[in-house]
């Protein structure tokens, strides 16, 4: 028995390692929300939330982090507190590397008439964005890392590429259904240079993670392509577009006149099916934690090798700790932050 026992110790042992993810990282989105812009005393909390959320961040002692896009409220001005200072400050406090893509609330959105006064059309708060977040090759955070960008300047300067353990990360600048645009005519040829962008960016990402004979990709982006406001059957059934329900659906969507969500989702479907291994797609925008395994694809089936994860936020503000141990099952884990 004592010679089994000590036979058995090495294998045990393995067993408890490979229980434990091989790499972490954080994830949060969508904060804070001023929504009610006159009631201060509720946004001077939210605000003070934030910090507290980034402190406990840092109490993990965990790396890098991904914030997934709406640093502020629609109905908040797009000013250059809103949307470059208050930010700037929040990721700045974050001992390790934070990686920033950006949703609808700071710039397409900046359009729509409920939008506080002060601040700068769709198109000018993106440039403004660009200049603040992305026009380094690195990271933001205390400890920044180098990041592989897309382009060095304008379309594409907002996406980004690193690796990190057996990992391939990348962001697209892929906001929520844009609302407010449609007032600046103009503006809208840019929605246009952006989808392009990320195309190419998505292809590019499963290619590098192919060549390097990487196990996991990471796709992080601010849309919820999933919506019940984006998908066609709910609309043709007469069911009001709501932010509920929340869950599993079939990924069938419009098409947007802004922005080709189907078309999108119909290429990362297509390149899914050819990476040999498994993809994380991680998203804010509807502000409900939500895990997902084999999400819709947009044509009425599933990716099956992609796992969805929405981050909360606004009224849950909480943060998302991840864990990627590639050949387990499942590969991705999911644990909560709380301020």
């Amino acid at each position: 028995m004592h010679r089994l026992l000590l036979a058995l110790l090495p294998l045990l042992a393995s067993w408890g390692a490979a229980a434990q993810p091989a790499q972490e990282f954080l994830a949060w989105g969508d904060m804070p929300y001023c929504r009610t812009v006159a009631d201060t005393a509720t946004c001077a909390a939210r605000e003070a939330t934030t910090a507290d959320l980034v402190r406990a961040m840092n109490r993990t002692g965990v790396a890098s982090a991904i914030f997934l896009g709406d640093t502020k409220a629609s109905q908040e001005a797009c000013d250059l507190f809103h949307t470059v200072t208050r930010p700037a400050g929040y990721f700045g406090a974050f001992d390790g590397a934070m990686v920033y893509t950006p949703g609808d609330n700071e710039w397409t959105d900046c359009g729509r008439s409920n939008v506080a006064p002060g601040g700068a059309a769709p198109v000018a708060s993106l440039v403004r964005l660009r200049e603040a977040f992305f026009s380094q090759p690195r990271s933001l955070g205390a400890r920044p890392i180098p990041l592989e960008r897309q382009a060095s300047s304008g379309t594409g300067v907002e996406n980004a590429r690193w690796r990190q353990g057996q990992a391939l990360f990348a962001t697209l600048h892929l906001p929520g259904v844009f609302a407010g645009v449609e007032n600046f005519p103009g503006d809208r040829a840019v929605l246009a240079e952006i989808a392009a962008a990320n195309l190419a960016w998505l292809d590019a990402a499963f290619a590098s993670a192919t060549a390097a004979g990487l196990p996991v990709l990471v796709l992080a982006f601010q849309a919820d392509l999933w919506h019940p406001c984006l998908m066609e059957q709910h609309r043709a059934k007469g069911v009001a577009c709501t932010r509920e329900p929340y869950g599993r659906n079939d990924g069938i969507i419009r098409t947007d006149p802004a922005y080709d969500y189907a078309g999108f989702l119909a290429r990362l479907a297509e390149r899914c099916a050819g990476f040999p291994g498994q993809v994380l797609l991680l998203h804010g925008d509807s502000h409900h934690w939500l895990e997902d395994r084999s999400p819709g694809d947009g044509q009425g089936g599933i990716i099956r090798n992609a796992t969805r994860f929405m981050v909360p936020g606004e009224g849950d503000m909480r943060a998302v700790r991840v864990g990627i141990t590639p050949g387990a099952s499942p590969v991705f884990s999911f644990g909560v932050i709380a301020p």
